[in-house]
């Protein structure tokens, strides 16, 4: 799969999940300049933006709470978080072990709840079981830092710390990182997040209609 089909998927995640799942009701308007309504819209989006709080949540999500039992003498990734910086925006794709998977727009869309869903199950498996492959490749760390621009972050979850490690898109473009395999496993999770929530948005739209 070349560099352009990701850089479409991504795109079409961006549109598909523009929206994020809770609205605000609608004001009026009418008698407001175009400067006052652009600046009100702004500060909206930037007091009902969840991005943050999701993902911080995502990192702090422990093996108890998702009723996972390892063992103590072993270390286990059993959650992914990956931050693409995609030039306007960061997306960050979760994925845990039960088969739960979400992805946080940083410009304030997103979908939760993938795990719901079994065509997104199927590919989470995978992705977390490979997840395993790379923890001596990266690092443990106490930080959950954005990805640098035009970089990829992954951070494997596990029962003893957080790992990381980050590459750029350039060298996963030209299949040159170690970590190519597993970034398109996490893109077959954000495909199917995508087809999900276009789901979602046309029976939406059928039923109003």
């Amino acid at each position: 799969m070349k560099m352009t089909t990701y850089i479409i998927i991504g795109a079409a995640v961006i549109v598909a999940v523009g929206v994020f799942i809770a609205c605000k009701p609608k004001t009026n308007k009418a008698d407001k300049t175009k400067e006052q309504t652009e600046v009100q819209s702004d500060i909206e989006q930037l007091q009902d933006n969840p991005y943050e709080g999701l993902r911080n949540m995502a990192f702090s999500t422990t093996p108890e709470q998702l009723g996972l039992q390892i063992p103590s003498d072993q270390t286990r990734v059993y959650g992914i978080v990956m931050d693409w910086d995609m030039g306007d925006a960061v997306a960050t794709t979760v994925a845990y072990e039960t088969g739960d998977a979400s992805m946080y727009l940083s410009t304030g869309g997103g979908v939760i709840g993938g795990g719901q869903h079994d065509n997104v199950r199927t590919v989470v498996a995978p992705y977390v079981k490979k997840g395993q492959d790379y923890l001596d490749k990266a690092t443990k760390t106490d930080l959950t830092l954005l990805p640098d621009k035009n970089c990829v972050r992954f951070y494997l979850l596990t029962n003893k710390g957080t790992y990381y490690e980050q590459e750029t898109i350039t060298n996963i473009e030209n299949e040159k990182s170690a970590w190519f395999p597993l970034f398109e496993e996490a893109n077959k999770v954000l495909t199917e997040l995508r087809l999900t929530s276009e789901k979602k948005q046309k029976n939406g739209l059928q039923q109003k209609l």
